[in-house]
């Protein structure tokens, strides 16, 4: 994240960590010696990605992407002109964490069934109609909220970290390995959401009880929504010749976020357009410009969104067309 939302630490703060060939090393398969820990990383707790390692990757573009990691880390650790800008997601690699672990493609499946089965609880047609585009805006608005806290060095430490780490480690290397998400397949993108999925459902259809009428149909629609988010980051930073037609045509027609658009947050600073659709990128922005970006009021935006855009977006409906959404 840009500004406020870095850990304050210069970039040769971090070369003790990464000038240190163990990890480093370790990744490349290389005998090494063992390394004492780097101290910028006592507020970062081992346990959140200790195991990790022994997920072993069971499709190849994910070894290709964690060799990529490791050739970065190398090129940092010799201080190769050509190596990206050293940040702290780069110093918890570096001691081990696995940036692209596997992930099961069956729940994607499973997911997209419960979405399927949640949507045809919906009192009529017309609520699945109507629900499209309010759940269309309001995903693209959590998906930056979302984006924000990833993006933010601060989560990788501290009581955040177990919920927001892994996250926060593989969205803070995509702005140093960009075309990552090209690397897989639609359905392993939508696999990295695996994790967040489930804390959806698990609001949604067991804390909240959205299993019947307006709210499970308006539930299934943001699971959806997760996964066109995907398709849409993806396809923006896929090669025009590459992209599918039908992406091409709803980035033409506004509905997807254009590659140029989407390609400026990653310049540096990082600081704006979050949202992975587009659409709601100004109001992301402002919130931002006028909240802050302190990471606990962020993670607090997160949260609420979390637990309560389903909630509001059903309140809103039903109040503007009763006879429509009142079930």
């Amino acid at each position: 994240m840009g500004k406020g939302g870095q850990v304050p630490q210069r970039a040769s703060d971090f070369q003790s960590e990464l000038c240190s060939p163990g990890p480093v090393a370790a990744k490349l398969g290389r005998a090494a010696p063992p390394a004492a820990r780097d101290p910028l990383l006592a507020a970062v707790p081992r346990e959140v990605y200790m195991d990790a390692a022994s997920n072993v990757p069971s499709a190849s573009y994910y070894k290709d992407l964690n060799d990529k990691v490791a050739d970065i880390l190398e090129r940092q650790r010799t201080g190769a002109k050509t190596a990206p800008p050293i940040e702290l997601s780069h110093v918890v690699a570096a001691d081990g964490a696995l940036v692209y672990p596997n992930r099961y493609l069956w729940m994607v499946w499973v997911y997209s069934a419960v979405a399927i089965y949640l949507i045809c609880q919906a009192p009529s047609p017309a609520v699945v109609l109507l629900g499209v585009p309010a759940m269309y805006l309001c995903y693209d608005v959590y998906s930056g909220v979302t984006h924000v806290n990833l993006d933010d060095q601060r989560n990788l430490a501290g009581l955040k970290s177990y919920i927001l780490f892994q996250g926060c480690l593989e969205f803070q290397w995509h702005h140093a390995i960009p075309v990552d998400i090209t690397k897989k397949s639609f359905v392993a993108c939508c696999a990295d959401l695996n994790i967040i999925v489930a804390v959806s459902v698990v609001i949604n259809c067991v804390a909240l009880r959205y299993t019947t009428g307006t709210a499970a149909a308006l539930t299934g629609l943001k699971l959806f929504g997760a996964y066109f988010g995907q398709y849409c980051h993806r396809s923006a930073h896929t090669p025009k010749s590459k992209r599918p037609r039908v992406a091409q045509y709803l980035m033409d027609k506004g509905f997807m976020c254009p590659q140029n658009k989407h390609l400026g947050h990653h310049k540096p600073p990082h600081d704006a357009n979050f949202c992975l659709v587009g659409y709601c990128d100004g109001i992301i922005n402002g919130m931002l410009k006028h909240c802050g970006t302190n990471d606990w009021v962020w993670f607090g935006f997160w949260l609420a969104f979390s637990f309560g855009d389903v909630y509001v977006v059903n309140k809103v409906l039903t109040a503007a067309a009763p006879s429509v959404f009142a079930a």
